[in-house]
């Protein structure tokens, strides 16, 4: 997987359906602090570039790779150095 092409990024919500077969809540809502520039927002903001086998989310300020996400056939890998920190609320009762 290239980390830039020519296509245009999609927003977060375009990791969604791959996030949710990791997770077992909405990740999109989930709060994300950037390593790079330390922006908080949610995931859903994110810049997802990928293809079949993955995704790259990158800060939507500054670019910064904060998660790579990639499905095999074997599992998943996930590599979240990019993001300080990962903040998800409890689901409201």
């Amino acid at each position: 997987m290239q980390p830039h092409t020519n296509d245009a990024p999609l927003d977060g919500n375009a990791a969604g359906g791959l996030l949710s077969e990791l997770f077992a809540f909405d990740v999109t809502t989930a709060s994300v602090i950037c390593e790079g520039c330390e922006t908080q927002g949610e995931v859903a903001q994110a810049r997802v570039y990928g293809g079949t086998m993955g995704a790259l989310l990158r800060c939507a300020h500054c670019d910064t790779v904060m998660i790579r996400l990639v499905h095999t056939p074997h599992g998943f890998w996930l590599d979240m150095r990019g993001a300080r920190s990962f903040f998800v609320k409890p689901p409201a009762e």
